[in-house]
């Protein structure tokens, strides 16, 4: 078991020669969580949770930190870096910070409506149906109100992975029992294995509190009397199926549980942190984590380049803080060649990390070395990841955790191998998530229309010969990738298409 951390940081200390400490958020049994500003990226803060792990756990915890430095989604907070145990045994993991409240603060305030509690579970819903979709599932173990955040920008986070696991399919119990009473499964109490039903189980109890204005706790079984008067008849059933001792008898997967709680919920709950409305956020608006735009080919000379640069012009032209990445590594570099062109530089030569300005957009390369991404996506509104046609390694990952994946094919017929090769590789690792791309001349657009074709979105791209000459089509294009949730955006045909396709292969709601 980990030892108690009593000596804390001080403000003022410098961790790891980049992160200065600002102040203590909080405090808990195992671990402190500190406020940091990074002395290399100017303006931005992070929370570090330091921890003191048994000698015992050490290795698992540095294992399960890779993982956790490798999540990406809207509702996970961004871990862009882990430092294990230094001499002293202290080990530290720099995540985003996120101002606002916990769902035990705002209990705290007053009761929360059914909308409210449905606009609330949905996103913890979808980022534990991502955690349990790696390889192996990441059960996360501790739903709990005190670990969902509510952002100040509308925001809904699962924070805190303090207990974390994954599932160990040749072991048939945990190394250890951890959760929190009331909210933990049976299963946890009896140190058996842990898997995805676990963690549905504590929604289960996530929704009772919630339900009954935090009255309930796990302490006795739940009555439909308790619920307040707003809920619909039918959801205690659906609660006394999440809340079943033995796993089989709940729902199996978060998916599942998402499609039935969706039935009840139209929409247009907020929970009114300083005023934010949930009609007016909009799904891709830029967070302090950031919003990523990835761009791969299906072969090469069909115009990726060329469209992740005109997103990118645009983007920065909107007033958006955006950076461009060129993650392509078997085309020469890019961006010496665009400062000569538009700035006369005749020798520029970028270092590691190192960045050029162009039509406001800040431009780096990912050639070779680390991964540079982590770290950058708290500094900006949009990051334009230009990957050509590299489709292997940590380049596919990133493409497949990018908010909005843009996969550039063709039409015509001599191409459909191109688009068929790589659509098998997305099938075979189970992404079906994606945007396909079809440019065309900026003469004949067709109007930057989006519509469903077969299995795929289609996103018409207006070409034009100068990336940085922002059309008005660009303009239509670009909105519509990243712009909010309405009737013919982009969003939205994905999302029809993906209920269309569930019900062709007959999955239909229970």
């Amino acid at each position: 078991m980990a030892h108690s951390i009593t000596d804390h940081l001080q403000a003022g200390h410098l961790l790891q020669d980049r992160y200065r400490i600002v102040r203590l958020l909080g405090t808990g049994g195992m671990s402190v969580v500190y406020l940091a500003n990074d002395e290399r990226l100017i303006g931005k803060q992070w929370a570090i949770k330091e921890s003191r792990p048994a000698a015992q756990d050490v290795r698992q915890l540095v294992h399960e930190a890779s993982i956790l430095t490798s999540l990406r989604h809207p509702h996970l907070p961004l871990i862009v870096d882990f430092y294990p145990p230094d001499a002293s045994g202290r080990a530290y993991l720099v995540m985003e910070y996120i101002e606002g409240h916990t769902v035990a603060d705002r209990l705290r305030m007053k009761p929360l409506s059914f909308e409210e509690t449905m606009h609330i579970v949905i996103p913890v819903c979808e980022a534990l149906a991502y955690l349990h979709r790696q390889n192996p599932p990441v059960v996360f173990r501790d739903v709990k109100p005190s670990n969902i955040m509510l952002a100040k920008d509308g925001q809904v986070k699962l924070i805190d992975f303090g207990i974390a696991r994954n599932v160990n399919p040749l072991s048939d119990r945990d190394t250890v029992k951890l959760g929190t009473v009331g909210f933990a499964a049976p299963e946890q109490y009896r140190g058996q294995q842990t898997d995805a039903r676990t963690d549905l189980y504590g929604v289960g109890a996530l929704i009772s509190h919630m339900l009954t204005g935090g009255i309930w706790k796990g302490e006795r079984p739940l009555t439909a009397s308790m619920l307040a008067e707003d809920v619909p008849e039918s959801v205690f059933s659906v609660l006394t199926r999440l809340l079943a001792k033995r796993p089989e008898e709940r729902y199996q997967t978060a998916d599942e549980l998402i499609e039935h709680l969706r039935r009840y919920y139209s929409g247009h709950g907020h929970y009114g942190i300083q005023g934010a409305n949930h009609d007016e956020v909009k799904i891709w608006q830029a967070s302090n984590a950031g919003v990523v735009i990835a761009f791969l080919g299906a072969a090469s000379g069909l115009g990726t380049t060329q469209s992740a640069l005109m997103c990118a012009a645009m983007l920065a032209k909107k007033g958006r803080k955006t950076l461009y990445i060129d993650a392509n590594v078997k085309d020469p570099s890019l961006i010496p060649l665009l400062a000569q062109e538009y700035e006369s530089e005749e020798e520029l030569y970028l270092a590691e990390g190192e960045m050029f300005k162009l039509f406001g957009v800040d431009c780096m390369e990912w050639k070779y070395g680390v991964n540079p991404m982590p770290p950058l996506l708290g500094s900006y509104d949009y990051i334009v990841l230009d990957l050509g046609c590299d489709d292997h390694g940590e380049r596919m990952d990133e493409f497949m955790r990018a908010h909005v994946p843009v996969l550039v094919g063709s039409l015509s017929p001599w191409r459909k191998r191109d688009c068929t090769t790589i659509v098998g590789k997305f099938e075979r690792r189970g992404f079906h998530r994606w945007v396909l791309g079809i440019p065309y001349s900026n003469r004949s657009y067709p109007g930057g229309t989006v519509k469903g074709r077969g299995a795929k979105v289609t996103s018409y791209i207006p070409i034009q010969a100068d990336p940085f000459a922002c059309s008005e089509n660009t303009a239509l294009w670009v909105e519509q990738l990243v712009g909010p949730i309405q009737r013919g955006g982009l969003i939205y045909h994905l999302r029809r298409w993906m209920s269309r396709n569930r019900t062709e292969r007959g999955e239909r709601r229970s």
